[in-house]
């Protein structure tokens, strides 16, 4: 299932963006949606989805990816279904008074959950406009350095990033961006798939 884009060409226009080049707008914001998307590790969308975690040791809780998580519809321990009144869904963590794992071996937890907002938080919604606003100027401008941060005509000046941050496409997001969405939306398996 193609999930929607974070932000529209609305967003663009009502930033002051020329959006006459319909297909490179839906180009650019199609993949910034993708790009934040990756780097959160989360659908950000309200969608249900089923993820398979593992439980390495004995404790009640067991987080859960994709945050914020606002229902829990089914959870399967090791191939058997649990009651509804055997687990609970605490702020994203899935808690159980029996605990997640017994004996030494881990135990699989599948969790069929819907999770992600209802509507885009307006700064993932001014992230994903920005970077498609770079991509269109990029795409625009022609072939463009993406390791040089600013530029500067009068008094020759330029800004490249830093030694070892190497950047590949102007939509690159820098990795403390990363580690914040990744941190607001609970990332940790690998990207929440919905069914």
């Amino acid at each position: 299932m193609a999930l929607p884009d974070l932000a529209a060409s609305a967003d663009l226009s009502a930033r002051g963006v020329d959006i006459s080049n319909a297909g490179l707008v839906a180009a650019m914001l199609a993949v910034a949606s993708s790009v934040v998307r990756s780097a959160a590790q989360s659908p950000i969308l309200s969608t249900e989805s089923t993820v398979t975690l593992w439980a390495t040791d004995n404790d009640h809780y067991l987080d859960l990816p994709g945050k914020p998580v606002t229902a829990v519809d089914v959870v399967v321990l090791d191939g058997d279904t649990l009651a509804a009144d055997d687990y609970k869904n605490v702020h994203g963590r899935l808690w159980r008074s029996a605990g997640w794992a017994g004996g030494c071996e881990p135990l699989e937890v599948e969790v069929t959950m819907t999770h992600g907002f209802e509507a885009v938080p307006e700064h993932i919604k001014q992230l994903v406009c920005d970077l498609a606003i770079l991509g269109m100027s990029t795409a625009a401008d022609g072939a463009h350095d993406p390791s040089i941060l600013t530029e500067s005509i009068d008094d020759y000046s330029v800004t490249f990033t830093a030694a070892g941050e190497g950047v590949a496409s102007a939509m690159e997001l820098p990795v403390a961006t990363k580690r914040a969405l990744r941190s607001q939306f609970g990332g940790g398996v690998a990207m929440v798939l919905s069914r």
